[in-house]
């Protein structure tokens, strides 16, 4: 029969550091865990390794199915096996090694060769001591060493920075080495110019290696972000400094997640046995690290970073002071590192309101870019300002190159929304499959490749416009949800079942019939009419005659600018066959036009040899004598000619008899009259 009273003696380095109590009554958990009865800091132990328990008269050890296993003596206990413990044998859980003991401390004897007053010894020295090898974070480190952290103090703030003068002891706290608040004021200007993480590294290094007693020193630093939580593994190392062109010694894993969690400055006594440092010179045998000191770097109750301080010789060391100024410096090093992090941020969005602001004037200068003073143009300014007085949505027709955008842009910016954003979509540049994403986002995993949540653009233009250019090219299942966002201005992502409720105006475009699109099927006749609550007809160039000067002058200027040419203006031929040519691509093709002329032209003026012109035919208009020899001429009566020309203007407006009546120059009751004379009748 054993006693069930017993115990577990911490071995480090050969001696006895540590003893733990254990109790019949009660199960002894040990791991990784702070919730277990013994907590150990150790890379390779798990958060819940073991347990140790007493039952009928012996005492048990139980492996919990940890990673890398228990073992009792020279051997291994198997996962969930429980195994019988004797005084004197040995369990190893990971790195740490334990001597299990048996009996009333005092009275009965760890091993043959322990006294009494040994174990009492050992009982009287209990200061928190764990043996553990880390893993550390820099350059490789040989495996096979030992190493042991004992916290010989440690503080939460510095006295330095509360005052110049100790309260208890009268005198100003300053450093073996006379550092002081004078000394941490002088290093604290130089940091507040600094404008670089690097800058502020190296500064702070080189003040704690002058100040301290230290041989080397590193900053570490976590990723910068105020409103996130932090993982200790995440640190980095930013910048170190030895003496003597040593190599640098990375900070142990124990002493950064010690730091991390307490938030307090430390100053610990680590031994490392058997390491090697280089030297650019010689190899040094690295026996023994007196001093460690690792202080947070805070800012806002949020930890930044850590500055690791540490010393190898024998005739060196750190102590209190030390830790206290370091402290400080750390404190000062969070503040100027926010100061570095908020200006880069601020440089940032400083750029970004840059380019904002550049996009929104060259939007607001090709708002402005409706040229022209044909009474077509006073009709689109009329129409644009009755748009804009409204939120309803605007359907905006007319063939490729008129404009179509520049008229939206403009009902956007007149309107009571041109604060907000105005998001645009071509229709028909995006595949079917992934204009729905685009118009209403989707969730991650919706469909292959879709590795985050993505906001579409009606989310995207939430109180502003959204610009559909080429509705026509829509397909119809796409239509049917857009009708229903048009309606009920409510939608769910590609993959979603959340309802997402936005305030837009749509404004559409289009060069299709789609009258002619309803007719056939392709187009939905309610959503047609769910869009053309507005509707403003933008006329093609060769509508509008007079404003082709005007236009070629305009570009004429625009591309003299960009280009540094000096043209005077175009030739009197040029201008001719500019006022006579037909224009299928509209406005776009004369810009086109001009650039090429002003790239590729020579002397004072536009000549006719400088307009390369097309022989396409016009979008919408249908020469009715195509097939026939340009030069046999077809006689005609002035009444089939005028029938001919009437029935072509109304079916060119869509027998809007308001426009044919004004582009045709007569009133709206002749047109009447004439409609009815000639049999007339819309197809």
């Amino acid at each position: 029969m054993q006693s069930e009273n017993a115990f577990l003696v911490l071995i480090q380095n050969g001696e006895q550091k540590e003893l733990y109590s254990l109790s019949g009554n009660a199960v002894t958990m040990i791991g990784r865990a702070t919730e277990n009865t013994i907590s150990l800091l150790d890379d390779r132990c798990s958060r819940f390794h073991a347990k140790i328990f007493f039952e009928d008269g012996q005492w048990f050890i139980q492996d919990l199915g940890s990673r890398n296993g228990t073992h009792l003596d020279e051997q291994i206990i198997p996962a969930q096996q429980v195994y019988s413990l004797q005084a004197g044998q040995y369990v190893q859980i990971g790195h740490t090694l334990f001597q299990f003991g048996c009996g009333e401390l005092g009275t009965t004897h760890i091993s043959p060769e322990n006294s009494d007053e040994e174990v009492k010894e050992i009982a009287e020295q209990r200061s928190g001591i764990f043996g553990v090898s880390e893993t550390l974070r820099g350059p490789k480190q040989d495996q096979d060493k030992s190493t042991s952290t004992q916290i010989l103090h440690q503080t939460a703030q510095t006295a330095i920075l509360k005052s110049e003068t100790d309260a208890k002891q009268g005198t100003r706290i300053t450093t073996r080495t006379g550092y002081g608040p004078i000394e941490l004021c002088r290093l604290a200007y130089h940091l507040g110019k600094a404008e670089e993480v690097d800058q502020v590294a190296k500064l702070a290094i080189e003040g704690l290696l002058n100040a301290t007693g230290a041989e080397g020193a590193g900053l570490w630093l976590f990723p910068y972000n105020l409103n996130s939580t932090q993982n200790a593994s995440d640190i980095r190392l930013v910048a170190n400094a030895t003496l003597e062109d040593l190599q640098y010694n990375p900070i142990s894993e124990t002493i950064v997640r010690t730091v991390f969690e307490k938030k307090e400055a430390f100053l610990f006594y680590e031994s490392l046995k058997g390491s090697k440092t280089r030297n650019t010179t010689k190899t040094a045998e690295q026996n023994d690290v007196k001093n460690t000191m690792a202080a947070p770097i805070r800012f806002q109750n949020a930890i930044l970073g850590l500055l690791h301080l540490y010393t190898l010789s024998e005739s060196k060391y750190l102590d209190e002071s030390d830790l206290e100024y370091t402290l400080a410096v750390a404190d000062t090093v969070g503040v100027a590192l926010a100061h570095v992090n908020k200006q880069k941020e601020l440089a940032a969005n400083l750029h970004q309101a840059r380019k904002e602001n550049t996009t929104l004037r060259e939007m607001l200068q090709m708002s402005s870019e409706i040229i022209g003073k044909s009474s077509q143009v006073q009709t689109i300014h009329h129409l644009i300002s009755r748009a804009a007085e409204t939120k309803t949505s605007v359907l905006i027709r007319g063939e490729s190159g008129v404009g179509k955008e520049l008229i939206a842009r403009a009902v956007h910016f007149a309107s009571s929304r041109k604060s907000k954003p105005l998001i645009c979509l071509n229709c028909a540049a995006i595949s079917e499959s992934l204009l729905a994403s685009e118009l209403f986002g989707h969730e991650k995993g919706a469909f292959t490749g879709a590795t985050d949540r993505k906001i579409g653009k009606f989310e995207a233009a939430n109180t502003g416009t959204l610009f559909l250019d080429e509705i026509g090219e829509m397909s119809q299942s796409l239509q049917a949800k857009f009708l229903r966002v048009l309606e009920g201005s409510s939608f769910e992502r590609v993959g979603g079942n959340t309802t997402v409720s936005v305030d837009v105006r749509v404004i559409a475009a289009t060069n299709r019939d789609l009258e002619k699109e309803v007719a056939e099927g392709r187009f939905r006749h309610d959503l047609f009419f769910r869009l053309r609550v507005l509707e403003i007809i933008v006329p093609p160039l060769r509508k509008r005659v007079d404003d082709i000067p005007i236009l070629a002058e305009y570009f004429l200027d625009r591309f003299c600018k960009e280009t540094g040419r000096k043209y005077k203006g175009f030739d009197p031929n040029a201008m001719r066959v500019l006022m006579s040519y037909r224009w299928p691509g509209n406005i776009r093709e004369l810009k086109n036009v001009v650039e090429r002329a002003v790239v590729l032209g020579s002397g004072q003026y536009v000549q006719e040899q400088d307009l390369l012109l097309s022989t396409l035919n016009t979008t919408g208009e249908t020469d009715m004598r195509r097939d026939e020899p340009k030069d046999v001429f077809i006689p005609l009566s002035l009444e089939d000619m005028e029938r001919n020309h009437i029935i072509r203007t109304l079916e060119h407006v869509q027998w809007n008899k308001s426009i044919a009546s004004k582009q045709l120059g007569i009133e709206r009751t002749t047109l009447d009259r004439k409609i009815k004379r000639y049999g007339l009748e819309r197809d």
